[in-house]
């Protein structure tokens, strides 16, 4: 119990926490308590404090299942952790085969329930899962039910073991180049965030509920001072990081960034303003235009659903000139992953603000929540374009227009190239200069 016993006080505020099955022999700790104060309940693998047994285990599942229906009932954030049972270095399969094994695959209160009653959990509650140590399989897949994965470098996740991929498919492999943190930080995008030891992450996960506790803000420093003249390039086609515009107005050291690694052209993740939580979904320039791609699709609508769980606002930052086009974007998928990514939106009933920085067109528009998917404000700053065209590329198809039709387009164009047109036809909120993001931020979304 050494193990589970540590793990419960870095996690649980002291004394709090109350197991609903104290029965040592179990292969899993359920149970309730505090994390910062926030009603949670956990959902955990005891790992080292507990072998694998074999028959009479199936009977966890029903645990399980119970904890999970309880945060259910009372709406509560549920945190499933995963290490692996037994001594450290016997991922093999053998070591879990046990007469119970048709039985917990195939009761109806077996480890298919498990998954069942975590998807549903999911749909409406937040769900955060940690892999503290290689699992996989069954017990694997519920992880990736959860909005925040977590995972520790000794970590591994994967639907198959090493053994297994050698008898069923004939390859040579090792857990973590099949399930490491590399390949599910930057690869798959399956996990969100990595970290390398355990007490990192459940401070990261004590952090996070903190936004769960509403209508206080918590102590902030100002953000340092920057160079507002030089921080965003006036050429449109000019890369940069979108990172240093987040963090001229952010409260300092308070921006966490999920999925750093992975579909870099969308910047995810939460901070606080004022002491506030908020949520950040934005443009990078600095990786592929900034495009939206089928990846950076999918991981912007995983920011908007945690987003809608925890009631954090959200700030939208465009610098995007659209969906990814051509032959392997349509290949990818890029119309299901906007599909979903437009779902997210309107799930997601919190306050949105969109801000578009140097330019925002076509679909592009709608990815970052513009007008119609129902934001409190569009703002921009002076030079921002948008439109359902660049500037470019509308002068080249003005190129061969006469008449009526190239003053109309002219029209458009002017009005793409300069915001205050659209604010004068109501078509956006306001424009703003970028030394008052900050302000004007909590204008809209932290109003007092």
């Amino acid at each position: 119990m050494q193990i589970s016993s540590q793990r419960i006080s870095m996690l649980f505020d002291a004394g709090s926490f109350v197991d609903h099955y104290p029965r040592a022999d179990a292969h899993f700790l359920c149970g309730e308590g505090l994390i910062n104060s926030v009603k949670s309940f956990l959902v955990m693998n005891r790992g080292q404090d507990c072998m694998f047994k074999g028959a009479g285990q199936w009977r966890t599942a029903e645990q399980i299942i119970s904890t999970v229906n309880q945060a259910r009932d009372q709406r509560a954030p549920l945190i499933y952790i995963q290490d692996h049972p037994g001594e450290v270095g016997s991922f093999d399969t053998t070591k879990v085969i046990s007469s119970d094994m048709s039985r917990l695959l195939l009761s109806p209160a077996g480890m298919g329930r498990v998954s069942a009653s975590l998807a549903d959990f999911a749909e409406a509650n937040l769900l955060i899962s940690a892999i503290l140590g290689p699992t996989s399989g069954p017990l694997a897949l519920p992880i990736m039910l959860a909005d925040l994965v977590l995972m520790t470098e000794k970590g591994a996740l994967c639907m198959g073991r090493p053994d297994m991929v050698k008898a069923m498919l004939a390859e040579q492999s090792d857990l973590y180049s099949l399930g490491g943190t590399d390949v599910h930080c930057r690869g798959s995008g399956s996990v969100q965030l990595a970290f390398k030891d355990e007490r990192r992450l459940f401070e990261c996960v004590r952090d996070f509920l903190r936004c769960l506790v509403k209508d206080t803000a918590l102590e902030y420093e100002e953000p340092d001072a920057v160079d507002f003249e030089n921080l965003i390039p006036s050429n449109h086609r000019t890369p940069y990081d979108m990172h240093h515009l987040l963090l001229s107005f952010v409260d300092k050291g308070s921006f966490t960034e999920t999925n750093a690694e992975y579909a870099r052209e969308a910047l995810t993740g939460y901070a606080r303003i004022k002491g506030h939580f908020a949520a950040i979904v934005a443009n990078n320039p600095r990786f592929n235009s900034g495009a939206i791609h089928r990846k950076s699709a999918a991981k912007m609508a995983k920011m908007i659903n945690i987003a809608a769980k925890t009631s954090m606002p959200i700030i939208f930052l465009a610098d995007v000139p659209g969906f990814m086009i051509g032959r392997e974007a349509e290949n990818s998928g890029i119309f299901l992953a906007a599909a979903e990514l437009f779902r997210a939106h309107v799930r997601c009933n919190v306050p949105k603000l969109l801000l578009v920085v140097r330019k925002a067109y076509t679909g592009g528009v709608y990815a970052m929540s513009g007008p119609g998917f129902d934001p409190i404000a569009v703002l921009a700053y002076p030079q921002a374009h948008i439109g359902v065209f660049s500037a470019d590329t509308m002068s080249k198809v003005m190129s061969g227009a006469e008449g009526a039709i190239k003053d109309t387009m002219r029209k458009l164009s002017d009005e793409i190239q300069n915001p205050n047109l659209l604010k004068a036809d109501g078509l956006i909120t306001d424009v703003i200069e970028i030394e008052e993001t900050r302000q004007q931020v909590v204008r809209y979304l932290f109003p007092t």
